[in-house]
């Protein structure tokens, strides 16, 4: 009885590959955390939106961070108005905007979707979904979505923003 359970034992810990805490992690896949528009007091600065329709820009230090966003503090709003410097030592934010109808409170959590952050032959591919809004407002806001990578998997390279399976923007 022992020997076949042994066996069994053995036969069940040889085949454990197919385990999820087996598998190597696929190095050109970069986690992310999406940063939403609203995390902090401040909004993206102007732009021209007529010639850029798509804003795509990389931040790695505060000072990139200052040079694209405007703080605006309001009295009694604990949120802060940007990341600390350190916070760039081991990150970095990659940001998609656009000037759109005003979503409505409902839509806006849906109108960027991330779906994925790639580094193949040395190209980061920035992959999401965009949904226009439909809330039949009638003014226009810039809105976007920033995802925070590591910084010791990304340092240098081109960067392409692909929207809808379409090419929006490409950094170099």
């Amino acid at each position: 009885m022992r020997s076949i359970s042994a066996a069994a034992l053995l036969a069940m810990t040889a085949g454990c590959s197919w385990m999820p805490w087996g598998e190597k992690e696929d190095p050109t896949i970069l986690p992310f955390k999406t940063i939403q528009s609203g995390s902090y007091q401040g909004f993206l600065k102007n732009w021209d939106d007529t010639r850029t329709p798509v804003f795509c820009a990389l931040i790695r230090s505060r000072a990139q961070w200052d040079e694209l966003m405007q703080p605006a503090a309001t009295m009694g709003d604990r949120r802060p108005a940007g990341p600390p410097a350190a916070y760039f030592q081991t990150k970095q934010y990659l940001l998609v905007a656009r000037v759109m109808q005003a979503p409505d409170a409902a839509e806006r959590p849906h109108v960027f979707t991330p779906l994925s952050v790639t580094l193949r032959q040395g190209v980061l591919r920035v992959n999401y979904l965009y949904r226009a809004p439909a809330s039949g407002a009638s003014y226009q806001v810039k809105d976007y979505m920033m995802l925070a990578i590591p910084k010791e998997r990304y340092t240098t390279g081109p960067v392409v923003f692909q929207e809808n399976d379409r090419r929006v923007c490409e950094l170099h």
